[in-house]
């Protein structure tokens, strides 16, 4: 039994800190939501948008959400025992990152600028803490951590679909930098 405990620990390490990523020793929270954005690139876009008709596959994206979630409530298992190891918090504890960049580009076509855009945003929200993340990040043990960077991926969700939804209806001329 102990052999098993031991190894959740283990791997709740290696996967909290992202491979090993979180020990970047300056801005691993922002290597890891780059990271987490090329991941998000090397999933087959046809799982997500058909690029012959322009259109946003909402049904994949609600099984993709639908794991997001999953994997976003085993990882406050992961933080916590990541905490145990590295302290309260502590910033090579990156698994949140993951989980808050995949909320920011939920249910967005899969372009470059909407990466760019949602790595802006999602770090400005996570770093800043505006309105109720704050308040989230104060949660006990894993809660804390992974839930300020969900509710920041949320936030940087809904600003990109507004943005996203002005272009659709009001395009931008061809050769400007578009979403």
């Amino acid at each position: 039994m102990k052999f098993i405990k031991n190894l959740l620990s283990d791997l709740s390490y290696i996967l909290g800190t992202m491979l090993g990523i979180g020990f970047i020793p300056i801005a691993s929270g922002t290597f890891a939501s780059i990271a987490t954005a090329l991941v998000w690139f090397i999933i087959p876009d046809h799982f997500f948008y058909n690029t012959i008709e322009n259109e946003i596959f909402y049904d994949n994206y609600l099984l993709f959400m639908i794991a997001l979630m999953l994997f976003s409530w085993l990882s406050v298992y992961i933080c916590t025992e990541c905490e145990k190891k590295l302290g309260h918090d502590a910033s090579s504890i990156v698994i949140d990152e993951f989980c808050g960049y995949l909320f920011a580009v939920l249910f967005l076509p899969k372009t470059i600028m909407v990466a760019l855009y949602a790595l802006i945003l999602f770090r400005i929200f996570d770093i800043m803490k505006p309105l109720f993340i704050n308040k989230a990040q104060k949660l006990p043990a894993g809660w804390g951590i992974m839930l300020d960077d969900v509710l920041a991926g949320i936030c940087s969700n809904l600003v990109l679909q507004i943005i996203y939804l002005i272009y659709k209806f009001h395009p931008i001329p061809k050769g400007s930098i578009a979403m």
